[in-house]
């Protein structure tokens, strides 16, 4: 009789093992992987609007030390030397878990100048960074002019195959008015 109560006893401590590993296993593991997920997209999140934000603001703040005589060599000198700085701010503001995939640097209010990089008009407002455009034109560092800077990061889900969404792209854009003064470079 006494070993049959012993028996039992033992027969539940399996059983309640083998609960806990199916809990885990099914329900507290998946959890805590999407809540990391969920966490390192957020963090992303942050990240990019914050480098869109610090690059604008360099785009908009940026002044050269150079007297501009308004032609167009001399503003596309100075925005070559502008895009520089605004990359390297967006570049300063991306953390270890964000990559930077895409910058992208819009003069949306800026009559166009065609230059090196550029053949049309067309081509001339919006240009990829990566893919070496540059151009915006402008009257004397300002005018009312915006820059407006995109930031995209392609961020690749950990639990994708349980959501359905194998990927996110995190885009943010921020908009400055460009300023007449500044500290020159």
């Amino acid at each position: 009789m006494l070993a049959k109560i012993r028996g039992a006893t033992l027969d539940e401590r399996g059983q309640a093992l083998l609960e806990f590993a199916l809990v885990m296993v099914f329900i507290i593991i998946p959890v805590m992987i999407g809540i990391i997920d969920g966490s390192i997209l957020f963090y992303k999140w942050v990240v990019v609007n914050n480098a869109a934000r610090e690059g604008a603001r360099a785009g908009a703040i940026y002044a050269d030390s150079t007297t501009s005589d308004g032609s167009e060599a001399m503003m596309l000198t100075i925005d070559a030397a502008r895009r520089i700085a605004i990359i390297e701010a967006v570049e300063a503001r991306i953390g270890p878990l964000a990559a930077l995939d895409a910058l992208q640097i819009d003069y949306p209010d800026s009559p166009c100048l065609v230059g090196e990089h550029a053949t049309s008009c067309g081509e001339c407002l919006v240009y990829d960074v990566y893919r070496g455009g540059v151009c915006r034109a402008g009257e004397h560092f300002g005018g009312g002019h915006r820059v407006v800077v995109t930031v995209t990061d392609h961020h690749t889900t950990i639990v994708g195959f349980v959501i359905g969404v194998d990927s996110i792209d995190l885009t943010a854009a921020a908009t400055m008015r460009i300023e007449p003064g500044g500290a020159a470079h």
